[in-house]
C-alpha cells in the first residue's frame, strides 16, 4: 500500500507540474504579445565630444550648452532650420520705427507646473545685463535701451533698462536703433527665461545638476551624469508637445571621434561625425553627409602675457599667420574636409543684399604658406623686439586633450619650426579647463573657434572690442571700437556694412588673431533618423522635431 500511495503521489505531482508549465507558457506568450502590442518609446542616441560646462542660460557660452539649451528651454521665439517661429510668444508687434517690440505670451508652464510669465523674461534679460552676473554674452543685450550702460555700471537702476513686463502675458523691449536680426537673436540661449524665486533659492547651485533647473522647452533634463551622459525626456508640460515625436534623447560624452564612430558601427548611436580616416570610404559608399556648421577656427594671442612681448607684436602675429599652410593643415588633420580661412568673416553670412563676402571680396592670408613673407614679417618683429635669434622665442600652445587636437597642434608645431625656426610646446587640457584658462587669460596662444549666433557679420566682428565678454586676448584698438560702435548705431545699412568691412581689415592687419579654417563637417546617420537639422547658425544638431520611426522594427 505504501508503494502504491507513493506512486499515486508522483503521478499527481507530475500532472500538477505539467499544468503549471502550460500555464507559465501561456502566460509568457500573453506577455510577449502584450509587449509587442505596446509601441516602444522613441529614443535618439548620439555623442558629444566633451562635458557640457554650464547650462545656466545667462552664463553659458559653448556649443554644447547651446545645443542642449535649445531642447530644454524656449525663448520668445524659436528658430528652426533658419526660420523664426513663435515660441513662448504666440504673437508680437513692432513699432513703425522698428525699435519697440511688444510680445504677447501664450499659456505655457514651467516643469514644476507654474506659469511662464513676462516677468520671467524681464528678470532673465536684466540678469544677463547685471554686471554681478558677469555674463560673457552680456553684449548681446547692448542693443536694448540702457543695456550697455547698466552692464558697464554707468547706471545702476535696472528699471532704466528697456525691458519691461507690462503684465503677466505682455513683454515690451525697446531698442536703441533698428536691428534687422533682432527677432532671430531672441532665440539665443542668453535670452531664455528663468524663474527668479527658483534661481535665488538655488543660489550658486543653480543649473549645476538636472534637479537644480526648471524647464519650459520640449524636453526636460532627467539625468545629468557629469562627464558621462545627459538624458532628456519629453516635457509633458510643453505647450507644443504634440509636435515632439521623441520620448527620450540620450547624449553620451565620448571624447574620441574614432570611439564614437565605432559605437555607431556597433549600433549604439543613431548618427555620428565621421572621423577623417573614414570620410573617403563612406563618401564612396554614398553614406557620407556634409554641411558647414558655421564655425571658424583661429589662433588667438594673449597680448598681455608677462615676459613674452612677441605675443603682442603685430609683425610677429602676421609672421605666424603667413607661416601656416592652411590647405596642408586641413589635409593633414581633416582629410580635406573644411575650407581655408583667408579672411575673418564667415562666407555664409548675409550682407546688405547678397552675401557679405560677395559685396566685400577680400583675402588677407593665402591658402598656402608664404615662407618668404613670413620671414619678412618675422625680421621686422625681431628688430622691434631687439631679439637676434628666433630660437629664443618660446611659445606654449594651449589646446584640448583629444587625439584630434594633438594632431592639429603637432601639425602647427612643425610648420612654425620649419618656416620661422621657433619652438612651440603643446599644453593639452580638457575642454572645460581650456575654456577656464582662456577666460582667465592664462595662455600664450590658443586654437579657438567661434560659431555665429545670428546671420550677420557683427556676430564675429564685435568679439574683439575693448573689454568685450569674449575678448580675453587683452587687445584694444580705439579705431576698431569706433567702427563697431558706428555699425551698431547707424540706421544706414550700407554704411553699417562698410564699417564692418573696415573693422575686419583692421583686425587682420593689427589684431590678435590668425584665421585658419572654416569648418565643414562630415557625418552619417541611420536611415530611420528623420527631421534632424544640422545648422550653421544656432544649435547643432537641432533634434527637437526629429523622429526615429522604424528604429525598432
Amino acid at each position: 500500500m505504501l508503494r502504491k500511495s507513493i506512486a499515486l503521489l508522483v503521478i499527481l505531482l507530475l500532472v500538477i507540474g505539467m499544468l503549471t508549465g502550460c500555464g507559465s507558457q501561456q502566460s509568457s506568450n500573453q506577455n510577449q504579445q502584450q509587449q509587442q502590442a505596446q509601441p516602444k518609446e522613441k529614443e535618439l542616441v548620439f555623442a558629444i565630444g566633451a562635458e557640457v560646462p554650464n547650462l545656466d542660460a545667462q552664463k553659458a557660452t559653448d556649443t554644447y550648452a547651446i545645443m542642449v539649451g535649445n531642447a530644454i528651454f524656449e525663448g520668445l521665439v524659436r528658430v528652426y532650420d533658419g526660420k523664426v517661429y513663435p515660441g513662448m510668444a504666440e504673437k508680437w508687434e513692432v513699432s513703425e520705427d522698428k525699435t519697440t517690440y511688444t510680445f504677447h505670451l501664450r499659456d505655457a508652464k514651467w516643469s514644476d507646473g507654474s506659469p511662464v510669465t513676462a516677468y520671467d523674461f524681464e528678470y532673465a534679460i536684466k540678469r544677463l545685463l547685471d554686471p554681478n552676473t558677469a555674463s560673457e554674452y552680456a553684449f548681446q543685450g547692448y542693443y536694448i535701451v540702457n543695456g550697455e550702460e547698466y552692464n558697464t555700471k554707468k547706471i545702476t537702476d535696472p528699471n532704466q533698462v528697456g525691458v519691461k513686463a507690462l503684465d503677466e502675458k505682455t513683454l515690451q523691449i525697446k531698442l536703441k536703433v533698428p536691428v534687422k536680426y533682432f527677432e532671430s537673436l531672441l532665440s539665443f540661449i542668453s535670452f531664455y527665461p528663468v524663474k527668479k524665486d527658483f534661481v535665488e533659492k538655488m543660489g550658486e547651485k543653480y543649473a549645476a545638476d538636472a534637479d537644480k533647473m526648471l524647464y519650459n522647452g520640449p524636453f526636460i533634463l532627467k539625468d545629468w551624469k557629469h562627464e558621462q551622459e545627459l538624458i532628456l525626456e519629453k516635457n509633458p508640460n510643453y505647450w507644443n508637445k504634440d509636435a515632439i515625436k521623441l520620448d527620450r534623447v540620450r547624449i553620451l560624452v565620448v571624447t574620441e571621434p574614432n570611439t564614437a564612430y565605432q559605437m555607431y558601427e556597433n549600433g549604439e548611436l543613431d548618427f555620428v561625425g565621421i572621423p577623417p580616416d573614414f570620410v573617403e570610404q563612406l563618401k564612396n559608399e554614398g553614406k557620407a553627409l556634409f554641411y558647414y556648421d558655421g564655425a571658424e577656427f583661429y589662433f588667438q594671442f594673449n597680448v598681455k602675457r608677462p615676459g613674452k612681448p612677441w605675443l603682442a607684436n603685430e609683425n610677429f602675429i602676421r609672421a605666424f599667420g603667413f607661416a601656416i599652410d592652411r590647405e596642408d593643415f586641413i589635409k593633414a588633420t581633416m582629410k580635406g574636409v573644411s575650407d581655408p580661412a583667408t579672411r575673418y568673416v564667415l562666407p555664409l553670412l548675409s550682407g546688405v543684399e547678397k552675401k557679405f563676402v560677395e559685396e566685400y571680396p577680400y583675402e588677407f592670408y593665402p591658402k598656402k604658406a608664404d615662407p618668404a613673407k613670413a620671414k619678412e614679417y618675422l625680421d621686422k618683429a625681431l628688430k622691434e623686439l631687439k631679439i637676434s635669434d628666433p630660437s629664443k622665442i618660446k611659445i606654449e600652445f594651449l589646446t584640448d586633450d583629444s587625439s584630434r587636437a594633438k594632431l592639429m597642434a603637432e601639425t602647427v608645431q612643425d610648420m612654425i619650426k620649419k618656416n620661422l625656426g621657433i619652438e612651440i610646446t603643446i599644453k593639452q587640457v580638457p575642454f572645460k579647463q581650456r575654456l577656464e584658462l582662456m577666460n582667465k587669460s592664462d595662455y600664450d596662444i590658443v586654437f579657438a573657434g567661434w560659431g555665429p549666433d545670428y546671420d550677420d557679420p557683427m556676430t564675429y566682428i564685435d568679439l574683439w572690442v575693448t573689454g568685450g565678454g569674449h575678448n580675453n586676448t587683452g587687445w584694444s584698438n580705439k579705431q576698431y571700437d569706433e567702427l563697431v560702435k558706428f555699425a551698431k548705431t547707424t540706421t544706414d545699412f550700407k554704411k553699417r556694412a562698410d564699417a564692418m568691412f573696415e573693422a575686419e581689415k583692421l583686425l587682420l592687419e593689427k589684431g590678435p588673431i590668425v584665421p585658419v579654417y572654416f569648418r565643414q563637417r562630415a557625418w552619417t546617420k541611420r536611415d530611420y533618423v528623420t527631421g534632424l537639422v544640422r545648422n550653421f547658425i544656432g544649435p547643432d544638431p537641432d533634434f527637437i522635431y526629429a523622429d526615429v520611426e522604424g528604429k525598432y522594427k
